[in-house]
């Protein structure tokens, strides 16, 4: 299993009049998490795109909201990928305020798509990038 953390400060313009991070900045959130996990590994997200013409679209997106996280707080996004990926690759989140409290869980399947549109399983170098913590 692999596992990442990131931290990410809420920022005025991301929240509603109450003050709590806007429901659909989650989303936004979710995929710095993806993209930080991905770097990680060792896995640039823009040369999946530009030198390996593989693409990554969200095929499934369940969250669950648990409190709000409100502006100026630092989120702290701890997220995982449970199995190796074949078909899809699944991110698991769990998003924490600064008292340690979930504030969100994610779960974000992704399938694997040539540039040309065509579905695919896992590349060799997504594989080999995640043999060691499997």
């Amino acid at each position: 299993m692999f596992k990442h953390q990131v931290q990410i400060r809420v920022r005025y313009s991301e929240t509603d009049k109450m003050g709590y991070l806007y429901y659909g900045n989650y989303a936004s959130y979710l995929e710095v998490a993806r993209v930080e996990a991905l770097r990680d590994m060792g896995i640039i997200y823009k040369d999946m795109e530009d030198v390996h013409g593989i693409l990554l679209p969200v095929a499934h997106y369940e969250t669950k909201f648990i409190r709000p996280a409100y502006y100026d707080s630092l989120i702290r996004l701890e997220t995982e990928v449970r199995e190796m990926p074949s078909d899809f690759i699944i991110f698991h989140t769990d998003m924490f305020n600064e008292n340690n409290k979930i504030i969100n869980r994610s779960k974000v399947k992704l399938a694997f798509i040539q540039a040309d549109g065509k579905r695919c399983k896992a590349p060799d170098f997504i594989i080999h990038a995640m043999n060691s913590y499997f």
